[in-house]
């Protein structure tokens, strides 16, 4: 089918060229007798007449043949006079002004006008042809001037003769593809005649003296597959001493009328299957046994690899476990470390509340106890202001004493997880640190919905603590109002704590790092680095939630403000 349709392709191609091939090949012959002219002229022009040239001219070119004959030369005057017409030589010296081809074409005005303006040229008209006088042949012809004696040199070919000079060429082509007797081309006519077979003498003969043909009926097939395009057919053929079944792919070439065909019998295909087969398998079994064989080696091969590995692994592995052994051993100390400044830190922020706390009711005491000592110096003190004194005494040092138990409450250290509120957490918060923000003037604008939640009570409280007190130290140097806003709420099955300052925010290069161990943008002397580090230790280590930290803007009494977020998300009641 293949070998068909690359036969077919080429042939197409061929035959677009056809008009090309022969423009070539007339324009070239026209140059040859042009040259021819210039040559007798150039030669004889100053020693012989004008007359005498020109019949040494015609001389030379009448009787030039070309194209398997059928080529001539004609020469014709700007004057529209016949000076040279081989084919009927009692037209020269007629005019051919009023020439016309079989559509009405004044062919040699035409010409005179073409070569007027470029010298040279092709035309193309239409003409019976002198066996067949009933119909119009396209001829392609081409003309040059002559200047001399304002000439043209020309000469003209049917499309169709020359087109059959090329079908010779094709045939000849054809018969230079067929490699043995039984791998051939085969070539019928729409009249079912025989243009190539690999038996010579049976070119040029009907298709139906083909011998060996088990019915003559398949050339009617062939003839109606290749009008309809192209197919296969199957018939019974006897090569030799037997009929063979015959599979041929049969082709059409509508324009030239060919029936283009190549088969193959099937006994050769069921050979040429059995020898692959046969091949194959023995390929394949060659491959088995170079895999088996391969595959062995290398199972050996991977075997010592991997054991040599797995000695090198297990003595990475013990190392990389003894440098784990000692990491853990420093980071745990580290966490230590860490706890316990957060610890201190957090004692040390305790005791200036403490401080702040306890500093009216001492001075309620002294300022009591005093009124009392000069009041008994100056024998002015009664018994109701000894009594009332006495009370104001004795309130302030019990207030002492509850301030007292608070923050031993705090620093009391949790041993077991525990049920809690979020509102007496931060209850407990805001009396451990009332103090501080009062005498900062620090607001707070509470949203506060109570939910239970389950962990280490006074870490939560320390993580608040840490929190408000970021939020306090931002807000010292800021112009009133000084705002913190706590929400608490639900979504899904967490606890959503917003705590939301507005002291201008958190520098984004930064934001990232806040949490980070020993990172701080206070001072020395105010901060440590370790406070939100173990806040969010607290968070989300010991009770499974998470920490966000962002800028936001806040808006109190119709004024919008720039501030930082922290939120904490908290799984509600989850081990109870």
């Amino acid at each position: 089918m293949n070998d068909v349709e690359n036969l077919y392709d080429f042939i197409i191609k061929t035959q677009a060229k056809t008009e090309e091939k022969l423009k070539e090949n007339i324009k070239n012959r026209v140059y040859e007798a042009q040259n021819i002219a210039i040559q007798i002229y150039n030669e004889n022009k100053d020693t012989k007449t004008k007359d005498e040239i020109k019949k040494m001219i015609k001389d030379a070119l009448v009787n030039i043949r070309f194209n398997e004959g059928r080529g001539y030369f004609f020469i014709y005057s700007f004057d529209y006079e016949c000076i040279l017409l081989p084919i009927n030589r009692k037209l020269e010296g007629t005019s051919f002004y009023n020439f016309q081809d079989s559509k009405g074409k004044y062919l040699t005005r035409d010409i005179i006008t073409q070569l007027i303006e470029e010298k040279e040229g092709f035309q193309n008209w239409y003409y019976a042809k002198p066996n067949d006088l009933k119909t119009e042949y396209k001829k392609i012809g081409f003309n040059i001037y002559f200047e001399p004696y304002d000439w043209f040199i020309g000469t003209g070919e049917y499309v169709v003769d020359y087109e059959n000079t090329v079908k010779k060429e094709v045939l000849e082509y054809i018969s230079r593809l067929v490699p043995n007797k039984e791998n051939y081309f085969f070539v019928l006519d729409y009249n079912k005649k025989t243009l190539f077979h690999v038996i010579d003498n049976l070119i040029n003969q009907s298709a139906q003296n083909v011998p060996n043909v088990e019915t003559n009926h398949i050339f009617d097939d062939m003839l109606s597959i290749s009008k309809e395009g192209a197919g296969f057919l199957t018939y019974n053929y006897r090569p030799n001493d037997k009929f063979l079944t015959k599979t041929s792919y049969i082709k059409g070439l509508q324009n030239w009328g060919w029936i283009i065909g190549k088969g193959f019998y099937q006994d050769d295909i069921n050979e040429i299957i059995k020898q692959h087969t046969d091949l194959l398998n023995r390929k394949f079994h060659a491959k088995v046994i170079n895999i088996i064989s391969i595959a062995i080696i290398l199972t050996i091969v991977l075997l010592i690899i991997s054991i040599y590995i797995s000695k090198l692994l297990e003595k990475k592995f013990a190392n990389y476990k003894r440098d784990i052994d000692n990491y853990i051993d420093k980071n745990t100390e580290q966490q230590h470390i860490l706890s316990q400044q957060a610890k201190m830190a957090a004692m040390g922020e305790m005791l200036g509340n403490i401080a702040h706390q306890w500093r009216q009711p001492l001075s309620v005491i002294t300022t009591v106890a005093t009124g009392m000592k000069l009041q008994k110096e100056f024998d002015s003190l009664d018994d109701e202001t000894f009594d009332k004194s006495i009370e104001n005494i004795t309130n302030s040092a019990l207030y002492l004493s509850d301030t007292i138990e608070d923050f031993r409450n705090f620093f009391r250290t949790d041993k077991e997880e525990t049920v809690f509120n979020v509102k007496n957490v931060f209850e407990k918060v805001f009396k451990l640190t009332d103090a501080q923000f009062k005498n900062h003037e620090i607001i707070f604008i509470k949203d506060i919905n109570d939910f239970q939640l389950f962990g280490f009570e006074n870490e939560f409280i320390q993580a608040l603590i840490n929190i408000l007190n970021n939020a306090k130290d931002a807000l010292e140097n800021k112009p009133n109002p000084k705002l913190i806003f706590i929400s608490t709420y639900k979504n899904e099955n967490m606890v959503i704590i917003k705590i939301t300052d507005n002291a201008g925010g958190i520098d984004e290069e930064i934001i990232d790092k806040v949490c980070e161990p020993y990172f701080t943008t206070k001072h020395q002397s105010k901060g440590t680095g370790i406070g939100l580090y173990m806040t969010e230790e607290i968070i989300v280590k010991h009770m499974l939630g998470n920490l966000l930290i962002k800028n936001v803007d806040v808006t109190y009494e119709n004024n919008s403000y720039r501030g930082a977020e922290i939120t904490i998300e908290l799984p509600i009641n989850q081990n109870i």
